[in-house]
């Protein structure tokens, strides 16, 4: 069964910019006949509410977008679908990266992580208040498929090592994501284009972990919705919330239009 996914992440209110993602995924979905997964990457549990839980569906519903496979409520979600319940998949996917060699400890912070040297020094991945880093050595030369042809990047220059696990143990989300990916089959990723190196390095984990029908998948990154300063839209920066009121001021229309737009431009 071919099959795409939504995945949204219960930390803050939903903005347009997500919005339009959905439903262009959505008509993704139902252009080239494949099953829609509601995913909820719910990991980080300490940014999650139940007030950005249920916006989730509200926005759903108003948007009126319509999944085969996920939650159907916030109580299926924990009961059933919550990432909580998939821990064992990422951790062990970590097991499998560790046994290959692949895994490197690092006491680094996001400030001092451009002079790491951590995959040299060997520090025992069990060590106490460490990170798990992907090896990255350059060059990195990543490729896959996009409605556009085959694409090439060099991982390296994207990103520093990525976090595969938190200092408490918490798989991340590179990890987490690719998991989720494999174990619901997903073959058509559609994805904002800030999320490019993201696919780079799930697509080249999923190589050393010979999950090849991954690394086959198909591709979609898609411009970016800006605010009036021109920078993306984003929770954390604050940006402004769909209306929740079904009978509000949210123009699904006009939504609908920009992501029928979109999918003519990634076409």
């Amino acid at each position: 069964m071919l099959r795409t996914r939504i995945a949204p992440t219960p930390s803050g209110l939903l903005h347009a910019g997500n919005a339009v993602n959905f439903l262009l995924t959505e008509h993704l979905a139902r252009s080239t006949g494949r099953e829609l997964l509601l995913r909820i990457d719910d990991l980080d549990q300490e940014r999650v509410r139940p007030t950005y839980v249920q916006d989730i569906f509200d926005q759903l519903e108003q948007l009126g977008i319509h999944w085969d496979l996920g939650p159907r409520n916030a109580e299926d979600l924990g009961t059933t679908w919550s990432q909580r319940h998939r821990l064992a998949l990422y951790h062990g996917l970590l097991e499998e990266l560790r046994a290959a060699g692949q895994l490197f400890a690092c006491n680094c912070t996001r400030t001092t992580i451009a002079r790491c040297r951590c995959a040299e020094l060997g520090t025992d991945l069990d060590a106490p208040d460490v990170t798990w880093r992907l090896r990255l050595t350059a060059p990195c030369l990543v490729a896959f498929r996009t409605p556009h042809g085959t694409v090439s990047t060099d991982l390296a220059e994207r990103m520093p090592p990525p976090v595969l696990r938190a200092r408490d143990g918490r798989p991340a989300y590179q990890v987490a994501s690719l998991a989720d990916d494999l174990y619901f089959g997903i073959d058509l990723v559609v994805r904002g284009e800030d999320l490019f190196a993201s696919t780079a390095c799930q697509v080249h984990m999923a190589r050393l972990l010979g999950r090849s029908a991954f690394a086959e998948a198909l591709f979609v990154h898609h411009r970016l919705l800006l605010d009036a300063h021109g920078a993306k839209l984003s929770k954390s920066a604050g940006a402004a919330a769909l209306d929740r009121d079904p009978e509000g001021s949210t123009d699904v229309k006009a939504l609908r239009e920009l992501a029928l737009q979109l999918a003519k431009e990634v076409a």
